[in-house]
């Protein structure tokens, strides 16, 4: 194969990546702008491509997609959007290819590409750290996880209460992710931000494939376009740290034609920079209110008595321990049944107002009244009264949570 036939193939597959990139990525940064009105019509367009080749061409009639997702990342669908945007990107490179200005298309799309994907994976990394520090992705261990029996945990449930018990371990994930999408977004600091991130992001991408964490795609992408992000600078780098010969990490510096177009760049830059990560932390802060509910009366109480308003209620669904959980509260019956009610608020008293997905006449409440060393449960549900009496045990009751750091161990405690 002669040189120019090599230049035409690399030019190719240069242009091919460079447009998978842009179409996986894109309406990027549009919604943290604001602006989804131009994105709509794209994303509306895309995802009727992608259904038309998963039933069409990949046979896949039942592909679904629902609006706000599944909370994964890795359906059906998704998996399919894989295939559509490669093809996408092959017919873009296929065209560029054939035009007489291809070596110069690809000298434009390439580095153009590799900065889109700086500025990705560089706002994507800051989003994962702020939450680090937040309730949120891996919340503390709650009551109702610490009374899930060890086995009948999801892998990924178990991953998510590993990394939340420590807070210590989260300030270390956010502060590395935080610190990897900042270096990233600025050219003097691009290679020792494509370094960390590839760090960071291998770490991720190794627990979400160890514990069927369903964000597989997303993550290797992001580690895929950590890798592109360093490729430019990896020769130069082994020829200096490996092979310990001198060497010049270039700086691509920027020439402006115009003061327009220095402006532009400096707005873009602003919003890219400035703009969009201190948005996400503000809207990440004022979130909290959401997640978090404070409630004194939180515990496990194992029911000692139980009396009912009406005798033909069923004994086998009398209640043998009720778990307040923040704004969750759960009854688990003697037949092993387990119901889930929402708390509302708390009111005077210790009164708690109570909701549920079963349609239920009259308000649902339940008071909690300490009585020495235990505590009466009333219940009100629907037209069931129910007096109880209980023993509560607290979350720091629990050897999770009481157990603590210890800088001396005379013996490895590993029950």
């Amino acid at each position: 194969m002669n040189s120019d036939n090599t230049s035409v193939l690399k030019s190719f597959f240069l242009l091919w990546i460079a447009g998978y990139v842009f179409f996986y990525i894109f309406p990027f940064p549009f919604r943290y702008l604001g602006f989804n009105i131009f994105a709509a019509p794209y994303i509306g367009a895309i995802e009727s491509l992608n259904f038309f080749i998963g039933k069409n061409l990949l046979g896949h009639e039942s592909l679904v997609y629902e609006q706000g997702g599944r909370g994964s990342g890795d359906t059906t669908f998704d998996y399919v959007f894989l295939i559509t945007r490669l093809l996408l990107a092959l017919v873009m490179a296929f065209v560029l290819i054939l035009s007489r200005k291809r070596f110069k298309w690809v000298k434009f799309s390439y580095p153009t590409m590799i900065v889109y994907a700086r500025y990705f994976v560089g706002i994507t990394l800051i989003q994962y750290g702020v939450v680090k520090f937040m309730i949120g992705q891996f919340p503390s261990p709650s009551i109702s996880s610490m009374e899930q029996t060890f086995g009948e945990f999801s892998p990924m449930g178990l991953a998510w209460r590993f990394f939340g018990y420590s807070d210590l371990y989260k300030i270390f994930m956010g502060v590395s992710e935080i610190s990897a999408g900042v270096l990233l977004l600025f050219r003097r600091t691009v290679v020792v931000g494509a370094m960390l991130s590839i760090a960071v992001v291998t770490n991720i991408v190794l627990v979400n494939f160890s514990f069927d964490v369903p964000v597989k795609l997303f993550s290797s992408h992001l580690l895929f376009f950590s890798i592109l992000i360093f490729l430019p600078y990896a020769k130069s780098l082994f020829d200096i740290l490996i092979l310990r010969r001198p060497g010049i990490l270039e700086l691509n510096r920027l020439t402006f034609s115009s003061n327009k177009i220095k402006w532009t760049y400096r707005v873009v830059k602003f919003f890219m920079v400035v703009f969009i990560p201190v948005s996400l932390m503000i809207g990440h802060y004022f979130g909290q209110s959401y997640r978090k509910f404070d409630n004194p009366w939180e515990g496990k109480y194992e029911v000692i008595s139980f009396e009912k308003n009406k005798p033909d209620f069923p004994s086998d669904a009398e209640w043998v321990k009720v778990i307040l959980d923040g704004k969750s509260m759960v009854v688990e019956r003697v037949s092993g049944r387990k119901t889930y009610f929402t708390i509302g608020e708390i009111k005077e008293e210790g009164i708690l107002s109570l909701t549920n997905s079963t349609d239920m006449e009259g308000d649902s409440t339940l008071q909690v009244v300490e009585n020495n060393e235990d505590y009466i449960l009333i219940a009100r549900i629907g037209e069931h009264q129910f007096d109880i009496a209980a023993k509560r045990k607290k979350k720091m009751d629990y050897f999770l949570t009481s157990r603590g750091f210890n800088w001396v161990n005379e013996y490895p405690l590993n029950k």
